[in-house]
């Protein structure tokens, strides 16, 4: 009976320290959310930004192929016009057209896959002779 006492303040240091620990776990919980949102806002930005830059450099491309193709309809269209007559024209239009295509479908990124290394392709641990 005379220890009564020690345990219950024992019992009420330890309820507060519990107490503490749940708030303060509550604190990190809440920042460790609010830099995740934070996280997620950049991300988002960034992946916008990476998009605009993808359709800036499309539009790039796309522009250097048809003034290409446009010098070369205007050359052969000056040099074809005396000799062949308004057809070969046409031709040379119908010409440009696949030559603006092809760089328009290009613009397109495929994301390279890293090569597996030789030592991951072969398993030292499994022996592979044949019973």
């Amino acid at each position: 009976m005379a220890l009564m006492p020690l345990l219950v303040l024992l019992f009420i240091v330890s309820y507060s320290i519990l107490t503490a620990l749940v708030f303060e776990q509550g604190r990190t919980i809440e920042s460790q959310r609010s830099l995740i949102r934070e996280m997620l806002k950049d991300s988002t930005q960034l992946a916008t930004l990476k998009g605009k830059l993808a359709r800036d450099d499309g539009r790039r491309v796309q522009d250097k192929a048809s003034a290409g193709a446009e010098q070369k309809t205007a050359d052969s269209g000056n040099t074809t016009v005396g000799t062949k007559g308004p057809d070969a024209k046409g031709s040379g239009a119908k010409g440009s057209d696949k030559e603006t295509k092809r760089p328009g479908k290009s613009t397109h990124s495929t994301k390279e896959i890293p090569q597996r290394p030789a030592a991951d392709l072969e398993d030292v641990r499994r022996a592979n002779g044949v019973i």
